[in-house]
């Protein structure tokens, strides 16, 4: 008797009640779409089909431009892709597969920057509203707000998780305890003007700060809160990442992607780039390529030993605010102006070795979200169960 070949289907969460209608699109530039409705109130859309540069999966949800994407390391329930948007509102999703899992409600401005713990168990988001805010990551409850002064625009969780670091338009750097988040926090001063992004390395021994008016990135002795060194660059570094093998540092200013020593601070490559470019990201499994993204609205893949263009991808609608490497090096995401998030595969791309690339990670990540989304409940007008919300994903 032949054996059947069993289709592994695609979950997509999102719906509180149940789905009553489908409709495809036809075919359009873009690809093809899905609108779903459903008796909870709300419609929704997936976009299943891929570009004409590269197969990608295209997020919605937010309501307003993207700036800010995080990926979790990888846990025992896989790995996860938290958003930040100005729509004030996080998002949670599975960073396999892009399934929403939930959003965060609390903020009242825009949210300009998204972490996620080592354990991808809780998450922390700053914002315009002059806070920091600690969530969990498994209900979406809201732990701690952490008040500031002026505007939150960076926010990162240490590496042992104990501590988060924040930074915004005070130029105060500040370190909360999360053991005791009604503690005051330590602050390090001196930094020359608003703070843009911030990271840690060193085994929590060091902090790295850039600035929004000022070039170059200063390394901080955390024991002292003092500058220890200055990356210099010509104009201000609008994306500052550390390597995952904690080897370089990746800076993004102007038209110049650099990639310096993250140990002893030297300058190891500097390319050009083809326009202006808001952030950039290392391949983290072999570090052969780095991808960029800015003004153009497309993704460009680089060769990191020859500074060579090596792909393309095009699918945005309007300037591209940031672009983030999977755990795993498997694919890639990147947040644009247009308000959607699109994760852009890495790997095989003839369709037989990606119906199987596909078909074989499909059914570890169902499981996966529904062991994340379980439980998870947010809802404006209070918590609810978790089969209700009240926000789209």
């Amino acid at each position: 008797m032949d054996k059947k070949k069993v289709a592994v289907p695609l979950v997509c969460h999102g719906h509180s009640r149940p789905v009553v209608d489908l409709f495809y699109s036809p075919v359009t530039p873009d690809g093809f779409f899905l609108i779903s409705a459903s008796k909870g109130k709300k419609v929704g859309s997936s976009t299943l089909g891929s570009s004409k540069v590269g197969s990608h999966l295209v997020l919605h949800g937010h309501s307003r431009p993207i700036v800010n994407l995080f990926y979790s390391p990888v846990t025992p329930d896989g790995f996860f892709l938290i958003s930040s948007s100005k729509d004030s509102t996080p998002m949670l999703r599975n960073g396999e597969t892009g399934d929403w899992i939930g959003t965060f409600e609390g903020h009242k401005g825009a949210v300009w920057s998204c972490s996620l713990d080592t354990n991808a168990l809780r998450a922390a988001s700053g914002s315009a509203d002059f806070t920091a805010k600690l969530w969990d990551a498994l209900t979406g409850d809201e732990l701690h707000s952490f008040e500031h002064k002026h505007i939150v625009r960076a926010c990162a969780f240490s590496e042992d998780t104990h501590f988060l670091l924040t930074g915004g338009v005070e130029k105060v750097l500040r370190i909360f305890d999360l053991n005791r988040p009604d503690a005051p926090p330590r602050e390090v001063e001196n930094s020359p003007g608003s703070i843009r992004t911030v990271a840690w390395l060193h085994s929590d021994q060091t902090i790295l700060s850039s600035c929004t008016d000022n070039g170059g990135v200063r390394l901080w002795d955390v024991r002292t809160g003092k500058i220890v060194q200055t990356l210099e660059t010509k104009l201000p570094v609008t994306s500052a990442e550390v390597s995952q093998d904690g080897r370089y540092i990746t800076t993004a200013d102007g038209t110049t992607v650099k990639f310096w020593d993250a140990n002893h601070y030297g300058l190891v490559k500097s390319y050009n780039m083809p326009c202006n470019m808001e952030s950039a990201s290392l391949e983290p499994k072999f570090g052969n390529k780095f991808i960029a993204g800015g003004e153009d609205m497309w993704i460009h893949v680089f060769d990191f030993n020859t500074g060579e263009e090596i792909g393309c991808n095009k699918g945005h609608h309007g300037p591209v605010h940031c672009v983030r490497f999977s755990p795993g090096g498997e694919s890639y995401a990147s947040g644009s102006e247009d308000g959607t998030i699109r994760i852009w595969q890495t790997g095989p791309q003839n369709l037989e070795e990606t119906d199987s690339f596909v078909s074989g990670k499909v059914k570890v990540a169902v499981d996966e979200v529904a062991r994340k989304v379980e439980g998870f409940h947010i809802g404006k007008e209070g918590k609810t169960g978790n089969k209700e919300k009240a926000s789209d994903g």
